[in-house]
């Protein structure tokens, strides 16, 4: 009789999960309170960002907050009624932010993404999506040679990992982006990124695929799970109880709530991210251009130009602040003097973000039925599949192909 696997969380983490889980040939039920696809992976940047391999902890970072808060252009922001809450995720935060760490957080990143354009294309020609998936490469901008020579030793440590950048002289970043300004700023072409034309359209398709295929499909809010000897169960905020094999937890930034019921709480938070998009705006990129300087993305979508990015701590159930996804309008207008921007909507969204930037992809400490998948922040929709076919790995008790010690969530056990 065939195990039965409830995966709970149908971003692209849950939706990869429950497709490899699926494929070993286990029973998979899929739960979300949000139809697959329509939280982080509906409005992330898009890009499958292999080489984006240094932690947020990086030092020096913290210095740059205070400019960044008093800037209303500027890339970060905090609901200060939830600061006294995110106390204990600055602090160790601010714990990690060293260079041994942060190379250590690093080669943990670079250990997943070796597989990423492998497990992208698998996936996607079992679902029909190959056209959706774009190779180009993305061209990353500093507003001043200070900025850019500032992380030069990013570019030193992911080049060590594997991961090459190239600076582009003028004539070449005017060929490759004819409506970019940047005046007397250095831009460099990062080969190994790909991007999504439609992420959220990716992962419906390989939630679909799962469903056709057999697996069933909740949708409702998990409200309170609990694992034993005999199996694991699931109740939900409409009051139906499920009872399981085994349990995937694959929900993001609520993730943390679940393990700590399960086990324990880990330093997790939602950072909120907001985009822009217009339909029509007047202006064509064939690259995904990173503003390194202004903390953004612009990327060139299926149906239209989308701009991504900014950093809000709030509590997880505040109204979505718009005025966040406008700024970045502001921002893409002083690079792309021909921009339009009528019609544009606006979108927000929780990263699910670790102290460490190091996703949790773990078997529990406490119950041998129950595995998490959660904690990619930036990452998430670059290390989806990756992630579903080492969780798969880990339910089925076979050796995952690389070591996952850096991502077991006993890291964070005191």
């Amino acid at each position: 009789m065939e195990k039965h696997c409830v995966v709970i969380g149908a971003g692209i983490v849950g939706a990869s999960c429950a497709w490899y889980l699926q494929k070993s040939g286990l029973q998979v039920t899929l739960i979300d309170h949000e139809l697959p696809g329509r939280s982080c992976s509906f409005g992330n940047a898009a890009c499958l960002a292999t080489s984006g391999l240094v932690p947020l902890s990086y030092p020096g970072l913290i210095k740059k907050v205070p400019a960044w808060l008093l800037d209303p252009l500027g890339p970060m922001s905090i609901r200060w009624k939830a600061f006294p809450s995110l106390l204990p995720w600055f602090w160790h935060f601010w714990r990690v932010s060293n260079m041994p760490k942060v190379e250590a957080f690093a080669q943990a990143q670079a250990n997943l993404m070796r597989t990423v354009f492998d497990d992208y294309d698998e996936i996607l020609q079992a679902t029909g999506s190959t056209d959706l998936k774009q190779s180009r490469g993305s061209i990353h901008i500093y507003d001043t040679e200070k900025e850019y020579q500032a992380a030069d030793w990013q570019y030193e440590l992911t080049e060590r990992l594997g991961y090459k950048a190239r600076r582009l002289t003028s004539s070449e970043l005017s060929s490759l982006v004819p409506g970019l300004k940047l005046d007397n700023g250095v831009a460099m072409m990062e080969p190994d990124w790909h991007h999504l034309l439609n992420p959220a359209k990716i992962t419906a398709r390989i939630a679909d695929y799962c469903f056709d295929n057999g697996a069933q499909w909740i949708q409702d809010r998990v409200t309170a799970v609990s694992a034993g000897e005999k199996g694991v169960r699931i109740q939900t905020e409409s009051g139906k109880s499920i009872k399981a094999d085994q349990l995937v937890v694959a929900a993001g930034a609520w993730s943390k709530t679940l393990a700590g019921q399960l086990d324990f709480k880990v330093p997790l938070i939602g950072k909120r991210g907001y985009h822009s998009q217009v339909s029509d705006p007047g202006i064509e990129l064939e690259y995904p251009v990173m503003s390194v300087s202004r903390a953004f993305v612009m990327t060139p979508m299926e149906d239209g130009l989308r701009f991504a990015g900014t950093s809000e701590f709030a509590h997880l159930d505040a109204p979505p602040d718009y005025r966040r996804a406008e700024v970045l309008l502001k921002q893409a207008a002083a690079y792309l003097p021909g921009l339009k921007t009528a019609g544009s909507t606006q979108w927000m969204g929780h990263r699910p973000m670790m102290v460490d930037s190091t996703p949790v992809i773990s078997p529990s400490p406490s119950h041998s039925n129950v595995f998490y998948a959660f904690g990619h922040g930036h990452y998430g929709i670059t290390q989806g599949p990756t992630t579903g076919r080492l969780i798969a790995d880990l339910v089925n008790g076979n050796e995952p192909t690389i070591d996952v010690t850096a991502y077991r969530m006993d890291r964070f056990a005191k």
